[in-house]
């Protein structure tokens, strides 16, 4: 009798032990299960950390990176275009300028005092006697040259009158659009002879070889003409009045 409930205790005990190395094994094998779940929780914190409100991953990342570069490579891409534009307009700019330039020397570069950028009179003078004022206003928009002296002849006369050698200025007299220049003209000397009346007087201006430019003026002479000789003579052009009437 003792026996059997030895052998029953015994059984009972090793059934005990079984029982529990069985739910050993099953804690056991729950416990790895959960590990690799942390494992994952872990992995997926190191791409994504918590907090974060985008992706972060590192391929993302890069790819942010990439286009990071390249919206910076296109902003010098788009600074060198506006600098290239920029040089472009600055190059049309100055060759604008320099074609405005360019025209502005041209357009008031001096040119010859003719009778088509001019404007000539001729007045009497009381003093001195026996003279008359001849004015060339200058019309056009360009600076004039009134080179030497005008070439003048009385009525139809084929022979210019004589300059006055000592008339002739420090420098060529520059007329800006508006300035005159002045002659003086003596119609009569006593020691002239061959008296006449003249009613015209033609002038033409010098080019800078003294040569004629060809294009003659004619104007009427004061009242009923003008009393002349062959002492007449003419100066040089001259900036001032007086210099021109003291010969």
């Amino acid at each position: 009798m003792s026996a059997r409930i030895a052998r029953s205790r015994t059984r009972l005990l090793l059934t005990a032990g079984t029982a529990a190395l069985a739910a050993f094994s099953l804690t056991a094998c729950g416990g790895s299960d959960e590990g690799v779940k942390t494992e994952g929780k872990a992995a997926a914190s190191i791409t994504s950390p918590a907090g974060d409100t985008g992706p972060r991953q590192v391929p993302a990342g890069a790819a942010g990176s990439e286009e990071a570069d390249g919206q910076e490579t296109g902003k010098r891409a788009d600074g060198g275009e506006r600098t290239n534009g920029g040089e472009r307009a600055d190059d049309a700019a100055s060759g604008a300028r320099k074609a405005a330039t360019g025209g502005s020397r041209t357009s008031t570069e001096p040119v010859t005092c003719t009778p088509r950028n001019t404007r000539i009179t001729v007045t009497e003078v009381s003093r001195p006697v026996n003279h008359l004022l001849l004015t060339a206003t200058n019309t056009g928009t360009r600076p004039c040259f009134a080179y030497g002296a005008p070439f003048l002849r009385f009525d139809e006369g084929h022979a210019a009158l004589p300059v006055v050698r000592d008339s002739v200025p420090q420098a060529v007299v520059t007329l800006e659009p508006g300035q005159s220049a002045y002659a003086g003209v003596g119609t009569y000397s006593p020691d002239g002879h061959e008296d006449g009346t003249a009613r015209t007087l033609g002038v033409l201006f010098a080019d800078r070889n003294g040569e004629s430019t060809g294009t003659e003026v004619k104007l009427p002479l004061p009242g009923e003409g003008v009393t002349v000789n062959s002492g007449a003579q003419v100066t040089y052009w001259q900036s001032d009045l007086d210099d021109a009437l003291a010969w």
